[in-house]
This record gives C-alpha cells, structure tokens and sequence, in this order.
C-alpha cells in the first residue's frame, strides 16, 4: 500500500513540472532571439517529458497493485517502469537543449537565462544521454540502476529542477518588474 501511494505521490508531483515547463516557456517567449523555435521546442519536449515520467510510475502502480501475482510478471513491470525512464534522453536532450540555444542566442543586455545557464542545459543534457546504455547493459553502472545510466542521469535531473527552478522565479520577478519585453 505504502508503493501505491508513493506512486500517487508522484504522480502529484508531476504538475509541478507541468508547471516549470509552461513558465520555462512563458519566459523564453520574453527572449530577444531570431526564432521562437527554442521556446517552442521546450515547451514540446517538456510536455512529452511529462510523460517519460507518468508513465514509468504507473507502471510501478500497477506492478504494485497485485502483490500475489506471478513474480516474473511484476519483475516486467518494474522493466517496463525503469527502461522507460532511465534511457529516455531525447526528450529532455531537446528540452534542455532548446533552453540553452534560447539563453545563448538572447541578445538582450540582461537577458531572460543567465549565459552559464545555457551551458549548463548543455552539459546536464549530455550526462543525460548515458541513461540510453541501460538498453544494452544488465548489470554494472550502466545498467538501469548503476552508477551512470541511473545515478549520474538521474542526479542530472534533478539538479536542472533545482537550478532551473530559482532562475525561472528569477525571470519571472524580473518580468514582472517590467525588465522583459515580449519578442
């Protein structure tokens, strides 16, 4: 029981990051660049990274629903849950790497992203990209739960919520203080 409601949990959580990409988003739109691409592009790999993260933890919901059944079947699930999570770096290398594209190409004196935010989209979205070996290894630190496809990809994660969060509430008191102007 204490999974299931783990799982709810989680699933709560996932608007908050709903959230964080629609104001990302908002924001990048503020930017002075040649192209509203970047923005759009954040906002769409956002949205499907939202998924990359509901579903994995419906998976483990419902691989926790029937404890009794057969423990082949919920060792699949877990599979299924982790192995569409962990490898799923294309959706996030395009969001975060539209986020830097948008903080690298700002022309604005005090632009929307700071430019070592753009550099650093770039760098937590390449440790992303070791989370695509869990495909490949069963056990050691690149399987789905070692040192690099998991802990390093992981770790990358959430260290982009944690500095991602406070810059964009930056963006936003800036914004509402009049600094930005729409593109």
């Amino acid at each position: 029981m204490l999974i299931r409601l783990g799982m709810i949990l989680g699933l709560a959580g996932i608007a908050g990051f709903i959230a964080l990409v629609c104001v990302i988003t908002t924001q990048m739109r503020h930017m002075h660049t040649s192209s509203r691409l970047p923005a759009d592009l954040q906002l769409g790999a956002g949205a499907i990274g939202v998924l990359t993260l509901m579903f994995p933890n419906m998976v483990l919901a419902i691989a926790a629903f029937r404890p009794e059944r057969d423990p082949a079947l919920t060792q699949m699930l877990n599979d299924i849950a982790w192995l569409f999570f962990i490898p799923a770096f294309p959706t996030f290398l395009a969001q975060f790497g539209a986020i830097a594209i948008g903080a690298l190409t700002d022309k604005r004196p005090n632009p929307v992203f700071p430019r070592w935010a753009g550099y650093l989209n770039i760098w937590l979205a390449l440790l992303l990209v070791r989370g695509a070996f869990a495909y490949i290894f069963r056990t050691g630190p690149f399987a789905w739960n070692g040192l690099l496809s998991f802990w390093i990809t992981a770790s990358a994660f959430f260290v982009w919520l944690i500095i991602m969060t406070p810059l964009t509430l930056s963006a936003i008191n800036r914004t509402s203080q009049g600094d930005t102007h729409h593109a």
